[in-house]
């Protein structure tokens, strides 16, 4: 197999700063592309950061989500030995991007060597002219690694330095106290010196949990018009008493669902709200909003959503990233699943997906801070959100048509 490495340029930054949002995208990176940035080299200088690593794929999230955290600049570099590439992104945008070109084949006709170096400009301090004569196809005898330090050493010469001075070094861990004297070197209490807190686990939800529902025997037909005239036949949901319950217990009606003993599961919460300031009382007041998570399983598929009263939102657990990732939104296509029309994406083929209670227990565990496990930024192609409308009236009023289709009653 043929090398691939990549390289990271973070202009006017400095690398307190962009190597730790690079490096907490670890976990979500290694499990969604199967990318170990665990090799990550890192340099920096005055005018900025960079970084150098082997890998086999490059996602589109490992530049727009530092740039998104950072609101900066974040190129990502990469050559094999058959092509190179670049994306350019800015504030969690992608404002430019070259895939698959080989060292001595033209460009895609879509986009000119000109357009390219107009948009490297904007963002770096070179000349236009240069740039796009290194978009230009060379001659047969240049590497992609060899046009990719043609590039740099336009784009930005301060990152050719440092990739070939033999400064990358990987990002230097925090030092361990010296416990030889306790006196003299009692550890300090600053943050980065603690230790790990202990991750919290899906029992963290249970203070909020109001109700609990399932369903062992699925509706073959939701829609059937005999349950209308006949609503006895329709299978009743079962209440589930939750009262004292404990981690045990929660991770039992999760495994019910995922083993298949449970056709549908939702678990009620009510978690407080963002507070409104109060002036005759001087303080703000926060109302409970009401969280669902709906877990359904249906002929062999399945489907998690979590239904946000507070946003009037509905997320939905993405089944296929890389369709949510790459397909343009009006050429996706649609399933229906429980007598709905829903997007395909969302629906995962598998009877017992991993991801489902993998997602599931990270989301209850920290169901009080849940936007940064649902963040479309900080996590992308994870959860999809469907917008409220800009009428909160008639946004409430939508969660509740759907919520009335997704619960059971």
């Amino acid at each position: 197999m043929s090398a691939f490495v990549s390289l990271l340029i973070c202009p006017n930054q400095r690398l307190r700063h962009i190597q730790p949002a690079v490096s907490n995208l670890s976990v979500d990176v290694m499990r969604l592309y199967e990318l170990d940035l665990s090799g990550l080299r890192w340099a920096e200088c005055r005018q900025g950061v960079l970084a150098r690593f082997e890998g086999n794929c490059c996602p589109e999230m490992l530049a727009r989500i530092p740039s998104a955290k950072l609101e900066c600049t974040v190129m990502h570099l990469w050559y094999r030995e058959d092509g190179w590439g670049f994306r350019l992104c800015f504030k969690g945008s992608v404002e430019d991007t070259l895939e698959g070109v080989s060292a001595t084949g033209p460009l895609p006709p879509s986009v000119t060597p000109e357009q390219h170096a107009a948009r490297l400009a904007r963002r770096f301090k070179a000349a236009r002219e240069p740039l796009a004569a290194c978009l230009t196809p060379g001659t047969q005898e240049e590497s992609g690694q060899e046009r990719l330090g043609q590039l740099l050493r336009v784009l930005a010469p301060w990152a050719q330095e440092l990739l070939v001075s033999g400064q990358l070094a990987p990002a230097r861990p925090a030092p361990a106290p010296d416990n030889s004297s306790p006196k003299e070197n009692t550890p300090s209490l600053e943050p980065a010196q603690r230790p790990p807190e202990r991750e919290p686990g899906p029992e963290a939800c249970l203070p909020f949990l109001t109700g609990v529902k399932a369903l062992r025997r699925g509706w073959p037909f939701p829609l059937s018009l005999l349950y209308r005239l006949l609503p006895q036949k329709r299978p009743v949901p079962e209440t589930v008493s939750h009262q004292d319950w404990t981690a045990r217990e929660l991770n039992g009606v999760l495994d019910q669902f995922c083993s298949g003993g449970l056709d549908r599961l939702e678990l009620d919460f009510a978690v407080p709200g963002e507070g409104t300031y109060v002036r005759r009382l001087g303080k703000a007041v926060g109302q409970a909003c009401r969280l669902t998570l709906v877990l359904i399983r249906e002929k062999g598929r399945c489907m998690c959503l979590l239904l946000d009263g507070q946003v009037s939102g509905v997320y939905y657990l993405i089944a296929d990233r890389n369709t949510y990732m790459t397909v343009d939104i009006h050429d996706l296509k649609k399933t229906v699943f429980h007598g709905r029309e829903v997007e395909a994406y969302t629906v995962f083929d598998g009877p017992r997906p991993d991801a489902i209670r993998r997602e599931a227990e990270l989301l209850l565990s920290r169901l009080d801070c849940r936007d940064g496990v649902l963040s479309a930024t900080g996590r992308m192609g994870v959860w999809s959100r469907q917008a409220p409308m800009t009428n909160t009236q008639t946004a409430k009023r939508l969660h509740q048509e759907l919520r009335d289709c997704w619960t059971m009653k």
